[in-house]
């Protein structure tokens, strides 16, 4: 008998609550999860100064999902750790390895460094996934392929972002689907007009995407709305009621 597929769980990116996160973040996890979000991804900023980091979202029906930082800084992604595990919490998430200059050279660089971190994380139970931005994706997935190719699918997995993919010019379906192998982890997020809208507002085809990760262990699936002209809970909200009224999720 097949195996039932299991629906990716649907978090929430903190990054549309900007400087709120900082000064208040119990307000922010209530909104989160008065919306009907599982859980939250984040940066580690906000955490590092609490006593008992994981009650915060267990008082509030939540779980950290994962962190996310910026590659290169051996400090930083160390603190992560400890957080993940004191929240137990399981996915770091890095981006930028192309640096500023998009060259070889420094997705190598970064590749390596990513490596280091994933081989520490493995026996703590925590994923390492490198997040793409439009730069990865461009010129036919350049730097993409370069990281896969310089640090194994044991070590390392894919957080495949749907806009960046969208707006480097291919198709996020397409994309899963070349790369199912890596792929442990979303951000879902739409554009129209190369802007940032909200879920089902834009182009991206969510329902394919969905379709393309069947099969595939993906734990969570995590809205990222960068920027709106809303307030951060409407914009969240139109998204989340998107998953479940169109989606099932």
């Amino acid at each position: 008998m097949r195996a039932k597929y299991m629906k990716p769980k649907i978090g929430a990116q903190l990054i549309v609550w900007g400087e709120r996160q900082a000064k208040d973040l119990g307000s922010v996890l209530k909104e989160v999860a008065s919306l009907g979000y599982a859980g939250v991804e984040m940066g580690p900023g906000p955490l590092e100064r609490l006593e008992n980091p994981k009650e915060l979202f267990t008082s509030n029906g939540l779980v950290l999902a994962a962190l996310h930082v910026g590659v290169g800084d051996t400090r930083i992604a160390e603190t992560c750790l400890q957080l993940l595990r004191r929240c137990d919490a399981h996915y770091l998430l890095f981006s930028g390895a192309g640096g500023r200059g998009n060259t070889e050279k420094e997705y190598r660089e970064n590749s390596k460094f990513m490596r280091t971190i994933a081989e520490k994380s493995r026996d703590l139970d925590i994923r390492v996934c490198y997040h793409n931005h439009y730069q990865e994706i461009a010129d036919g997935a350049r730097g993409i392929k370069i990281i896969c190719r310089e640090v194994e699918p044991e070590l390392l997995s894919l957080c495949v972002d749907t806009f960046w993919v969208q707006y480097a010019g291919a198709s996020p379906v397409q994309f899963l689907k070349e790369n199912l192998d890596r792929v442990s982890y979303l951000h879902l997020k739409d554009l129209k007009e190369k802007e940032f809208v909200e879920l089902g507002q834009g182009v991206v085809d969510f329902p394919g995407v969905f379709k393309a990760i069947e099969g595939r262990k993906v734990e969570w699936a995590v809205v990222e709305q960068d920027r709106t002209k809303r307030t951060p809970k409407e914009s969240m909200q139109i998204s989340r009621l998107y998953l479940k009224e169109k989606l099932g999720l």
